[in-house]
């Protein structure tokens, strides 16, 4: 496939490269790079904000917009037939003559300056790729932020998800040659220095006095919550109340799951302890009687542990933590259950995945992951991939990433079977990491296709929560906020209503608005919803909440 960038000569960004690189890696593809005869940069005020985060937040560069120029003047021109596809990075008024146009648009407008505007009115980030080979239909991400304060995160974060965005568009079969419709030509947003400086100054002193309240009150952290009952899940009842449990002064506990051995229940949790910075995996026992052992670490690496997925099978207990750091995904045996594992072999090498979640299905086994691409968070992508058997190689699902979303992605506990229904549990990331977890039915699951429909969602009050699981009775969720001295907690899952169709301005297509809640009754469960904004693996639109918060 012959694809030519069509670039700003001012604006010769790092993110650009990515894409070009990305690009060259598949096999069979020519990139090219026409530059536009005139140049918008960036107003001065944008390159000066991003200095000043340089030098309060100690930013080490290599940023999405950072300039590269030498690299890609390097590209070779397009030749001087008609190219394959165009992608207009630049707003060039005249482009390269082509089949297909892909237009990337962020909050409505071309180019990076759509971005430090949301930013600058503190909006949602919305990331639209219009397509000409499908020009009623934007391919669309919804891009998650570190930290939704800071420009130079948010640029981070949304030009990252641009860049998997293309490529998926590129490998989607369109069916048809481009309609003739020329890319969007939308106005370039305006917006002045001193109220830029005001949000940059403004967010300084909102993260000092944060810092202020961390040394006053302890700050924010994370425990779990447990509880045992045999008959009913929180799902079934609507609402329960979870003993809490939390770490000491030098650490943390968090994403719990349950396993019973031998007539014992255990927790394994991510244990993050401060003085080394990195979480390890430990265990906890707890009885029915609502008492709990210390807990005590069984793996610890030189890399970060968290998310410990423990479970059977062949008669062996296996665990896959999340070891996003060392970019691999490891596979752990039990030697002497609960206390000595072994790392028993790798089983993906050279992939910044996150909190990887298997899944026995159709005669195999899938892993659903969250990759960290470039500079985006890990919580706004989900990948898939497929192994004929535990320890086989990975298969990578036909339309990886399957989702780029920030309430949809990043698993949040063990697949569940409930009500006839088989439920995936996902951190919602769209107020903030960790907010609350809701449940998607898995509708379908192949080679090539995968859906989900949002059914229900828990909520901890103001605490956030971004893992569930149960087994033999023993549920148990994660807790963030402030949790020291707390005992119990009531939580309450709620199905998720639709609200009334409403029409997007966007192409003028009919897309299903954000959901309301509502109450779930005992006993009841989900009614299957949602059936008109189900989220297919190759299909748009797609819409973005980016939120910040700590990984």
């Amino acid at each position: 496939m012959r694809i030519c960038l069509s670039l700003d000569p001012s604006r010769l960004l790092r993110w650009h490269l990515w894409l070009a690189e990305a690009l060259a890696e598949v096999p069979g593809n020519e990139v090219s790079c026409a530059l536009a005869a005139g140049g918008r940069p960036l107003p001065l005020i944008c390159r000066l904000l991003l200095e000043l985060e340089r030098l309060v937040y100690g930013f080490r560069g290599n940023g999405a917009i950072d300039p590269v120029e030498a690299a890609l003047r390097c590209l070779p021109p397009p030749q001087a037939d008609q190219v394959d596809v165009v992608i207009d990075l630049g707003g060039a008024e005249s482009l390269p003559a082509a089949r297909r146009v892909l237009t990337p648009v962020f909050n409505g407008a071309p180019g990076e300056i759509g971005i430090v505007a949301a930013w600058l009115n503190r909006q949602d980030l919305l990331v639209d790729l219009h397509d000409t080979a499908r020009p009623l239909r934007p391919w669309t991400a919804r891009p998650a932020s570190r930290d939704r304060e800071v420009l130079a995160a948010r640029l981070d974060s949304a030009l990252s998800c641009a860049v998997p965005l293309i490529l998926k568009a590129l490998c989607e079969e369109t069916g048809s040659a481009a309609s003739g419709t020329p890319g969007p030509r939308m106005a370039v947003p305006s917006f002045g220095a001193l109220s830029a400086l005001a949000r940059a100054t403004g967010t300084v002193a909102s993260k000092a006095i944060r810092l202020l309240d961390v040394l006053a009150r302890g700050g924010r952290m994370w425990g779990i919550g447990w509880r045992f009952d045999e008959s009913a899940s929180l799902l079934d009842k609507g609402e329960a109340a979870f003993r809490v449990l939390t770490g000491n002064a030098d650490s943390y506990l968090a994403d719990p799951f349950p396993f019973r051995h031998q007539g014992q229940d255990f927790i394994f949790v991510e244990q993050y302890l401060y003085s080394k910075n990195r979480g390890c995996i430990a265990v906890v026992t707890v009885n029915r009687d609502g008492t709990a052992g210390a807990s005590r670490i069984v793996v610890e690496e030189p890399h970060h542990l968290s998310y410990p997925f423990v479970f059977e099978q062949d008669g062996q207990i296996w665990m896959i933590p999340e070891s996003g750091a060392a970019r691999n995904v490891s596979l752990y045996r039990a030697v002497e259950f609960p206390y000595r594992w072994t790392r028993e072999a790798c089983l993906m090498e050279g992939i910044e995945g996150y909190d990887t979640t298997p899944l026995w299905h159709a005669g195999g086994f899938w892993f659903f992951v969250s990759p960290r691409l470039w500079r985006s968070t890990s919580w706004d992508v989900l990948s898939l991939y497929r192994a004929e058997s535990l320890t086989g190689s990975w298969t990578p699902h036909a339309a990886n990433p399957v989702l780029i979303d920030a309430r949809l992605s990043r698993p949040a506990g063990a697949v569940i079977r409930h009500g006839g229904r088989t439920l995936r549990p996902v951190q919602d990331c769209a107020r903030g990491y960790g907010g609350a977890v809701t449940f998607c039915q898995i509708d379908a699951l192949g080679a090539s296709e995968f859906t989900q429909t949002p059914v229900g969602r828990i909520w901890s009050g103001a605490l956030g929560c971004h893992t569930y699981n149960r087994r033999s009775g023993l549920e148990v969720i994660d807790l963030f906020g402030h949790i020291r001295g707390l005992r119990k907690v009531t939580t309450s899952y709620r199905l998720l209503v639709p609200d009334a169709p409403v029409r997007d301005r966007v192409g003028s297509r009919d897309r299903v608005g954000s959901p309301s809640l509502g109450r779930s009754r005992p006993g009841q469960p989900p009614e299957p919803r949602w059936s008109s904004a189900r989220y297919p693996a190759c299909e748009g639109p797609w819409r973005a909440r980016p939120f910040s918060g700590t990984e």
